[in-house]
């Protein structure tokens, strides 16, 4: 076969091209510390650090939703927890008001039990980002007068965030359940109100002796709705030390399947970039003289 001028040529620039496309490669690899620049590199690395990244997307995800769910179930901790203590001084007022008292007294302790029920209603409509706590999926105030009669206007949905791969926790108490709408006893805020009133009565230290143990029931609700979010809190704090170890596991797999050993890549590196010179070097004493100068 007749070997021309021109095949010379040619065939090596190939050589040339395929050393400096591998020289290149090597640069990349190095320079974004990943060995899987395409697909074509390592198929089978490829899939699997696709669903490795996937993976690590729902990890990281889930502990966003346990942030979230314990600003949600913290709020109604630190909520609840004020009400019992409204509850509590509003047992000490009417423990108080029982007693012989003459009536700027009671109307004193008429008037500090109205502001235990302001602050009960205050803390029943709290709002988190704007959205009521204790209302569910109801977008108003949870408590409200209407008519007169004190009302829940939300509704019961339980709002929940996917704090695990099978982990989903209720991150919210309504009012309806933690001030006793519907109950026995009657909601807090009436009971409130009926104690105020009792204090005018003449008959006032025996209303307000039922009314001690109406407040007992009603801080049994508040105190099974704080049980709730405490159990629920555990479940979150639970499942986020799980997503945030598997999350750490799945980076730890993906950083084996993709990130380059430095060491050989700076090695590779070197070892294309002498094979890239030496095969100019070569092609110096193969080819005219013009052409070498101009690729050198």
């Amino acid at each position: 076969m007749r070997v021309t001028s021109e095949m010379m040529v040619a065939n090596s620039l190939r050589r040339l091209s395929t050393r400096l496309e591998r020289y290149e490669r090597a640069q990349s690899q190095l320079a974004a510390g990943s060995r899987l620049l395409a697909a074509s590199d390592d198929p089978s690395g490829t899939g699997q650090a696709l669903g490795l990244r996937a993976s690590q997307r729902a990890r990281e995800q889930e502990v966003r939703n346990a942030s979230d769910a314990r600003s949600w179930l913290g709020l109604a901790d630190s909520q609840l927890q004020a009400a019992v203590e409204g509850l509590q001084r509003a047992r000490g007022l009417a423990v108080r008001g029982s007693s012989s008292l003459n009536a700027d007294e009671r109307r004193a302790i008429a008037a500090e039990l109205a502001s235990v029920r302001d602050e009960m209603v205050t803390i029943a409509n709290f709002a988190h980002r704007g959205r009521p706590l204790f209302a569910g999926y109801g977008e108003g105030p949870a408590v409200a007068q209407v008519d007169g009669v004190w009302t829940f206007r939300g509704d019961e949905g339980a709002i929940t965030r996917r704090v695990g791969e099978s982990d989903v926790v209720q991150v919210n108490v309504t009012a309806a359940a933690a001030f006793g709408f519907g109950s026995a006893g009657g909601d807090v805020f009436t009971m409130l109100d009926e104690l105020v009133a009792a204090l005018d009565a003449p008959d006032a230290a025996a209303a307000l002796n039922a009314g001690i143990g109406r407040i007992d029931g009603a801080r049994r609700h508040v105190g099974d709705a704080l049980a709730r979010v405490g159990a629920n809190t555990n479940r979150v704090e639970s499942a986020r030390r799980r997503s945030e170890d598997a999350l750490a596991a799945t980076r730890g797999q993906l950083a084996e399947v993709e990130d380059v050993d430095i060491a050989a890549a700076i090695m590779d590196l070197q070892t294309q970039e002498l094979a890239y010179t030496a095969t100019l070097q070569a092609l110096a004493r193969a080819l005219p003289p013009s052409l070498v100068s101009f690729l050198r």
